[in-house]
């Protein structure tokens, strides 16, 4: 399974244990392009937390690499990470080739 295939993978699970916590689910139905955060997405501040933790837990256990998603560089992307499930998977996947690269 290619990396990113595998980072949406948990990313989705992950979206999958916070349904019971939100106000309304998350329709996984778009893959990538579900919105998530931000203008037409579901979460709300404390709810992409929670499913920012959540992600990094089951990223270390899954593929064996610690990383810190809320970070500046997050925070000062002209585009914001947390929108889709696709630039979550994009910005993961650079954090994971920073790591395996310093």
């Amino acid at each position: 399974m290619n990396k990113n295939k595998m980072i949406s993978e948990i990313i989705q699970s992950a979206i999958q244990t916070q349904i019971p916590l939100l106000p309304e689910p998350i329709d996984l139905s778009q893959g990538e392009a579900t919105q998530l955060f931000g203008e037409g997405g579901v979460l709300d501040s404390m709810g992409l937390v929670t499913l920012v933790l959540t992600i990094e837990e089951m990223i270390e256990d899954e593929m064996g690499v610690a990383i810190t998603i809320v970070s500046e560089k997050a925070m000062s992307a002209r585009r914001s990470p947390f929108a889709t499930i696709g630039s979550l998977v994009e910005f993961i996947d650079s954090l994971i080739q920073e790591k395996q690269h310093a």
